[in-house]
């Protein structure tokens, strides 16, 4: 008779996407790192172009937002997913940035034009303008 973990490890080698049951029931996401292609740490952060949270996706927009209240964990977190959006499917993409959107939008009230508004488009602005302040105060 087989432990009862091992049917959870089937279900991992069986899943497409690494998934156990409860990660498939729960609709949680998967994230592989790939340490063998992964750049040092100080070949990432040498040039912050080559850094994938610093690289454009949507097109700019003029978002107005007093950056100010922003904290350094929160903007962590933007960072974060601006680096891991490009492991995402669209759709996971639009929830997470939805996500993680919503609580700063609130926060700081934006005054933005809606044609032109995406929750991704938001965080890269935010992020660009959160970076920008920072250079000055330093």
């Amino acid at each position: 008779m087989l432990p009862v973990y091992s049917v959870g490890l089937i279900v991992i080698f069986l899943s497409g996407r690494d998934q156990r049951l409860g990660d498939m029931f729960a609709g949680t996401v998967v994230v592989r790192e790939r340490a063998d292609e992964a750049p040092s740490f100080s070949e990432t952060f040498s040039d912050p172009t080559r850094d994938v949270a610093f690289t454009r996706v949507q097109p700019r927009t003029d978002i107005r937002a007093d950056l100010s209240e922003l904290t350094t964990s929160e903007m962590e977190v933007v960072e974060s997913f601006l680096r891991r959006g490009w492991d995402l499917t669209d759709r996971q993409l639009l929830w997470m940035a939805w996500r993680i959107a919503l609580p700063l939008m609130y926060k700081l009230k934006p005054a933005y034009t809606l044609e032109k508004f995406t929750y991704e488009g938001f965080l890269e602005e935010i992020l660009d303008g959160y970076q920008g302040r920072q250079k000055f105060l330093n």
